[in-house]
């Protein structure tokens, strides 16, 4: 079926050109549309019996008995994607007009195969903003709702994907290096590409499945993706994006949201320019603790170091230091006296210092290495900031500050 405003449009722009009337007939046979308006809404035999015999040609020649309502002219069938449509109809001598009214069906038939392919565009870009919108925005999308429109729009559901986030530079369009992204040779059609709701590009980017080295894996497919882009925006002589930052792989669409703000967490918290997620994984878990069981767990343990006589503020932030480069190097005590521009003898002082202030021993005893390293990592997180504020660089950042 032709909508009725369309082939309108369509007549009075051909006969602009043409000293011929020229009618539209939907399958009923109709006038849907015609340079001569009042035939409009008017039945037109010869159009009807063309579309219910599938003849490709009708001719009413002069002279001849034509049924009412029904001019001497060329009248064909028109066709849209294997269906009958309507009637296209050239009023005139068949010799004169024959010609002209193919020349008209053809036209239509390239406008309607043109207006068809545009609006399936509208629609997948319809169905694509959905998606996206229920991947980001949604806090508990319907799964199965998710999982069908990702299929609908063409893409995989089951693919494992990394959000990959691309800082792009303040005076630039985003459009612009959206469409260098989708060039980049690495880009495929199931990564899932947007501008985001900060002007930062996102890719969902697939990532292969790897028997072994899945960590490793993971990193090379971001890293080259990475140099990938770089290059296509080169190529466009485009500025490279700032920054790129990853965030967890997931199969599940479900969990792509989650993933997007762990890799938007990394990106304003780090100045690396490509910051693989599984490196931040300790900072991540740090930031997801309440506040609460940091008090229930530190407090103590910090007033107490706080207020030991053995120590005083500074060497307390000193053995923090020292023992955080330590876990590092693996418990490496030349490692961290390397490192740290000091001897070793005395990074195994500073060692034995903190097993005499806290009891604990973890060079020995692996939960008290993670203990101790959680606790400095936290102490020492604002101890600049904390300093300043305070008389203690360690029970104000468990009191005061939270991770969240």
């Amino acid at each position: 079926m032709i909508a009725t405003d369309m082939a309108q449009k369509f007549v009075d722009r051909f006969c602009a050109t043409i000293r011929y009337n020229v009618n539209v007939m939907d399958p009923d046979g109709i006038i849907i549309a015609a340079r001569d308006t009042h035939r409009i809404g008017t039945y037109h035999e010869v159009a009807h019996a063309l579309v219910l015999s599938h003849r490709d040609e009708g001719v009413v020649r002069n002279g001849s008995s034509a049924p009412p309502g029904v001019l001497p002219g060329v009248n064909l069938l028109l066709r849209h994607r294997g269906e009958v449509v309507g009637v296209i109809g050239v009023t005139g001598d068949a010799p004169d007009v024959d010609n002209v009214a193919h020349t008209v069906r053809t036209a239509i038939e390239a406008m309607l195969e043109y207006e068809w392919e545009r609006a399936q565009l509208d629609h997948r870009k319809d169905r694509n903003r959905l998606l996206i919108d229920l991947l980001v925005h949604r806090e508990d999308p319907d799964p199965r709702q998710l999982s069908a429109l990702a299929v609908r729009c063409g893409y995989d559901a089951r693919l494992a994907r990394m959000p990959v986030v691309l800082e792009t530079p303040p005076a630039a369009s985003p459009h612009d290096y959206l469409g260098a992204v989708r060039a980049c040779p690495l880009h495929t059609k199931q990564d899932i590409a947007f501008i985001g709701d900060s002007g930062h590009i996102t890719v969902f980017k697939t990532v292969p499945r790897a028997d072994s080295g899945v960590v490793s894996e993971m990193r090379r497919t971001f890293l080259s993706y990475c140099e990938a882009v770089d290059a296509a925006c080169t190529s466009a002589r485009r500025e490279t994006p700032l920054r790129y930052t990853s965030g967890p792989v997931h199969t599940d669409p479900v969990h792509y949201r989650a993933s997007l703000r762990t890799a938007l967490w990394i990106l304003h918290r780090t100045s690396s320019r490509n910051a693989f997620f599984f490196d931040y994984t300790s900072d991540l878990l740090l930031h997801s603790i309440a506040p609460e069981v940091w008090h229930t767990v530190f407090d103590h343990i910090a007033a107490g170091l706080a207020g030991s006589s053995l120590v005083d503020e500074a060497s307390l932030e000193q053995l923090g230091q020292t023992y955080l480069v330590l876990c590092e190097e693996s418990m490496s005590a030349g490692r961290a006296a390397a490192r740290l521009g000091i001897h070793r003898n005395t990074v195994l002082f500073r060692l034995g210092r903190l097993n005499e202030l806290t009891g604990l021993d973890p060079s020995s005893r692996w939960r008290d290495r993670r203990t101790l390293q959680l606790f400095f990592e936290f102490a020492l997180r604002r101890v600049s900031q904390t300093t300043t504020q305070s008389g203690s660089a360690f029970v104000v950042p468990i009191a005061q500050n939270s991770l969240v």
